[in-house]
């Protein structure tokens, strides 16, 4: 037999390629919405709001994005992503400019609030959509560089400003226009994402009899990112900084979220998380005191501890997520995930407003003595739980995910894909002996049959069933149930299609089934829509005989150790190998 090898794109570069559209749209987007939001801050100072009033016009922002989180994964299911995106984006570009129409402590207030609601809403369509892109192999550097799009995104946001005018009209004018060109490159791309899942239901009294640190630590950290990015122009503006100053203050935060939070996750992973909560909010409650207590004459000194204090706040809410994940079964973790936004939203709205009153009565250096309270409040009650509670087994922990620097959603890319797409399976019995199976994903979508694993080799093809379901395809595994020494035939092939209404189906064949799949494809090419042999690099593969030329039939893939060791890397591989010899046909 002639073998086709098939060559694709790898699925790291292949994902990126098709994330780049709207990878440039969420840059495009958070530069405009970083300059923006420091901009407000300002400028409502300028035409004479009171530091009391600007922190509740700031605070209607994350009334909104609370909203946003919650009712955006509707509307994708009604309209879209692309239609979702647009509409927001329009939305929130208008809302921009309308601020300089109407000079109104009540109007900004709802302006604020419309554009959480827009800004929470793009990262839920952002989110979801890169889903779509990623493989299993490539979720990981998809997720790496979509964080460091926000984060540079934000941070560039604060550069812009540094270098404009908050009296004029240009900045807003340029905060709007990128906040509308962000709709260009999305409207682009051409790669889709997937259907959302179903949020399971959790009542508020499970997650806080489960772990209670994460309802103090969500609180607490949106008190302390709200009073950090929207507090912090209040006190910059009553500490007399200008605007590169201000600048530089408010993307050291953002800096230090971007650069620790990763480090700190890690090493939450290898240790007991609670302990990781306490270090990092006692670095933040030091570094915010000692801000209030150096004053802002020593511009470098403050920045430098802002670095440190924007580290913790913005690890706080993707630790205390991680922690309550770690007690909760898999199936809650997203319900888990929207509770936690909600009580993070309620924090995030009291930060401007207790913030910014508190700068205005007492002096600047108040702002950063509430974020130690804050802090010291979370920090306590993790040391207080590790009294309570032994840590939660190394088995049981859940793999820390960072958190954009723009704010928590619902959505994430750490989704368990055992829960997305459950297994159902069983025992058929026919004529020639008895066939085990197990399935996962729609059964709308093409099927595909794994077959066989290598001789010596310890896997299962049903680790790899909920990573190949991911990508699209019905995936199923067949075994022998009457004899496990007994190679797999044609008849119990057969034998499992008609019990799953199957006409036909895709095979990957390994080892012993790799001639089983061959043969299929030669002897029933009726009941066959594509075959792969997976074979070990370097060696020849099966021969079939018995029937015409398999020419042009049958494709291999050569895999070594590391893909064998990595199942979700090798669904990647056996999608993309049907998906390229599909567009090719």
């Amino acid at each position: 037999m002639t073998a086709i090898a098939t060559t694709s794109p790898t699925g790291t570069n292949a994902a990126l390629r098709n994330a780049a559209p709207l990878l440039i749209g969420v840059a495009l987007l958070m530069v405009g919405n970083g300059l923006s939001s420091t901009l407000l801050g300002t400028r409502a100072g300028l035409i004479g709001f009171s530091p009391t009033v600007i922190g509740i016009v700031l605070s209607g922002y994350y009334v909104g994005f609370v909203v946003g989180s919650m009712t955006t994964p509707g509307a994708i299911e009604r309209v879209g992503h692309v239609r979702v995106f647009a509409g927001l984006a329009s939305l929130g570009s208008g809302a921009l400019l309308i601020h300089l129409v109407t000079p109104d402590a009540v109007t900004w207030f709802a302006l604020r609030a419309v554009s959480g609601l827009c800004i929470a809403g793009l990262y839920v369509v952002s989110e979801t959509w890169l889903n779509g892109a990623a493989t299993n192999e490539s979720r990981g550097t998809l997720l790496a560089t979509y964080m460091a799009v926000v984060g540079a995104g934000v941070f560039s946001g604060q550069m812009l400003y540094a270098a404009s005018d908050p009296a004029g009209v240009g900045a807003f004018v340029m905060a709007s226009v990128l906040v509308s060109l962000a709709v260009v490159p999305v409207s682009l791309a051409s790669f889709k994402a997937p259907e959302a899942p179903e949020p399971s239901r959790m009542p508020w009294g499970h997650l806080i009899e489960v772990a209670p640190l994460a309802p103090v630590g969500a609180i607490a950290s949106g008190f302390v990112v709200a009073a950090m990015l929207s507090g912090g122009v209040v006190y910059a503006a009553e500490a007399g900084l200008d605007r590169q100053a201000t600048g530089a203050f408010i993307g050291a935060a953002l800096l230090g979220g971007v650069a620790l939070q990763v480090p700190l996750g890690r090493w939450s992973d290898r240790v007991d998380r609670r302990l990781v909560i306490a270090v990092a909010t006692a670095g933040g409650a030091a570094a915010s005191l000692a801000v209030a207590v150096v004053g802002p004459t020593h511009r470098l000194i403050i920045i430098a501890l802002t670095t440190v204090a924007g580290g913790a706040t913005f690890s706080l809410y993707s630790l205390t997520l991680a922690h309550a994940n770690d007690y909760l079964d898999d199936h809650l973790t997203v319900a888990a995930g929207a509770r936690m936004v909600l009580l993070q939203g309620v924090g995030a709205i009291a930060g401007p407003v207790v913030g910014a009153a508190l700068v205005g009565r007492v002096g600047p250096g108040a702002l950063f003595v509430s974020m130690a309270v804050a802090y010291s409040t979370a920090g306590l009650f993790a040391v207080a739980r590790m009294f309570i509670r032994a840590a939660a087994p190394e088995e049981d922990r859940a793999d820390f995910s960072p958190v954009a620097v723009g704010g928590a959603t619902v959505t994430g890319f750490e989704a368990n894909l055992d829960d997305l797409y459950p297994a159902t399976g069983g025992t058929i019995e026919h004529n020639d002996g008895a066939v085990g199976y197990q399935e996962r994903g729609p059964f709308d979508r093409d099927a595909v049959v794994l077959l066989g694993t290598p001789p010596g080799r310890d896997v299962e093809w049903r680790n790899v069933l909920a990573a190949l379901a991911f990508d699209g395809f019905r995936a199923i595994t067949a075994w022998t149930a009457d004899d496990f020494t007994r190679a797999l035939t044609t008849e119990d092939v057969f034998a499992l299609l008609r019990h799953l209404e199957l006409p036909w189906a895709s095979y990957v064949g390994a080892g012993r089934s790799a001639l089983l799949v061959a043969r299929l494809t030669v002897q029933h090419p009726d009941r066959t829509n594509g075959v792969l042999t997976i074979v070990e690099s370097g060696e020849a593969p099966p021969e079939a005989t018995g029937g015409p030329s398999v020419d042009d039939h049958v494709a291999i893939l050569g895999v070594d150790d590391s893909l064998w060791d990595n199942p979700e890397a090798l669904a990647d591989r056996i999608a993309e190998s049907f998906r390229y010899r599909s567009a090719t046909r």
